[in-house]
């Protein structure tokens, strides 16, 4: 989590912009929200989404190879 004092260099996203940096649509970055599977912040009726979270959640959906013991057929 981001704390305040490492947001200055941090970047605020509304929703058309945060949907163009994860390169979906609006209607998921909605879903998401609604499933809370992203962190947003509410600025009056709007949502904002700093980069750094929208970065967390890329990275909590990475997968990384298996390692070097693979069997080749």
């Amino acid at each position: 989590m981001t704390t305040a004092r490492n947001r200055t260099a941090d970047r605020l996203h509304d929703i058309d912009s945060a949907a163009e940096y994860l390169r979906c649509g609006r209607r998921l970055v909605y879903r998401l929200v609604a499933e809370r599977r992203i962190t947003h912040t509410k600025a009056g009726r709007s949502l904002r989404f700093w980069q750094s979270d929208l970065d967390a959640y890329l990275d909590a959906g990475t997968v990384h190879p298996m390692g070097s013991t693979s069997t080749a057929v």
